[in-house]
């Protein structure tokens, strides 16, 4: 499924929860399902989801109840009805929208609190021993579809490490930036290409690896890890359009705690090339290297700003709405165990330090 087809299916479905609920009438039930009850044609009437916290609920399907399959598509009654029989089993990942009239249902393992379903969509799947550990150690994968994400756990249910997947500047807006969108059809294909071969900036594997290395000296003490790689746009010119690469991965293992770095590409509007760096800058590097530092202004330690001279990277530099920003990675700078930023109002920029066609339309428009 798409994430546009399921955004509107779950605008869908906050839409009918936002009616109920202003009727007083809304229970949200979101878990797996460890028991799926049939009716005498086969379709389910009913099934139970275990949530995060370990604790069963029923959820009764009448008539009425609108179900979401997993894929995506336009469907006959009939390939509805088959689509739900084949997503709505046992391991399937559900989210339910219901009344909030409580009743009881007879399960395999007892008795448990149900309630009717006004919607419910199937949202992933988990998948047991489909991943495993440099010591044999195998791992259930559960993975959500609208989110594009996994999640690796051990049997026992302990969730290890959240995996978001690398998600494209055509999937992002921010407030009234120009975005992806408004890149001719020629630089769309290129810029998307660009990120498609960039690809992961993080070593999945070797961070899942630490994530259990972690809990096991942790126990329940252990909080998941989390990697997200995402894609915006920061900044436009006339000529450039700027997109940041924004990289969340844990910091800390075994705590919540995570390190986010950003990084910034600059690309033809026109033509889709990636326009270098220091191409933007109408000063040579080396100036550029010795000055952005110190247009700072609250910067004074001279040894300071010569190791942010010598540290700086390139692609550390970031065009944004107000000005430059570098963000210094962690361990970058001498003594700095933590991530280091420096930003310089555009106001404080002088005249004929960046090329004309590279100062974002934002600078301009607010004097």
């Amino acid at each position: 499924m798409t994430w546009k087809r399921y955004a509107a299916l779950c605008a869908a479905l906050l839409l009918t929860l936002g009616l109920t609920a202003c009727q007083g009438e809304e229970k949200w039930i979101e878990g797996l399902v460890v028991e799926v009850q049939t009716d005498e044609a086969g379709d389910p009437a009913a099934f139970v989801v275990e949530d995060v916290r370990g604790e069963r609920t029923g959820v009764r399907l009448a008539e009425g109840s609108r179900l979401w399959p997993r894929g995506s598509g336009t469907w006959t009654d009939e390939e509805l009805r088959a689509e739900i029989r084949a997503d709505l089993r046992v391991d399937a990942w559900v989210h339910a929208g219901c009344y909030p009239r409580r009743e009881k249902l007879e399960t395999a393992d007892g008795t448990v609190n149900a309630y009717w379903a006004t919607s419910a969509g199937i949202a992933g799947e988990l998948r047991r021993g489909a991943a495993a550990l440099r010591d044999g150690t195998k791992l259930d994968v559960l993975e959500l579809d609208g989110w594009n994400s996994r999640r690796y756990r051990l049997a026992d249910g302990t969730e290890l490490l959240e995996v978001d997947e690398p998600s494209g500047p055509e999937n992002y807006y921010v407030g009234d930036l120009e975005s992806f969108d408004d890149l001719s059809e020629a630089a769309k294909e290129k810029v998307r290409q660009y990120y498609e071969d960039q690809g992961p900036l993080y070593d999945e594997a070797d961070t899942l690896e630490r994530c259990y290395a972690a809990w096991k000296e942790l126990g329940e003490e252990y909080r998941s890890g989390h990697i997200r790689q995402d894609v915006s746009p920061s900044a436009s010119s006339e000529r450039v359009m700027y997109f940041s690469t924004e990289l969340m991965l844990p910091r800390e293992y075994g705590t919540a705690v995570c390190s986010s770095t950003s990084f910034q590409d600059a690309f033809d509007r026109r033509t889709g090339e990636r326009l270098d760096t220091w191409a933007l800058f109408a000063v040579p590097e080396a100036e550029v290297r010795r000055r952005l530092p110190e247009l700072v202004g609250w910067v004074e330690d001279t040894a300071i700003l010569a190791e942010m001279s010598a540290a700086l990277e390139p692609e550390w530099i970031q065009f944004c709405q107000s000005g430059l920003q570098v963000g210094f990675p962690a361990g970058s700078l001498p003594g700095e165990e933590l991530d280091y930023y420096i930003s310089v109002d555009w106001r404080n920029i002088p005249e004929g330090f960046l090329q004309p066609w590279a100062v974002p339309k934002s600078w301009k428009e607010n004097p």
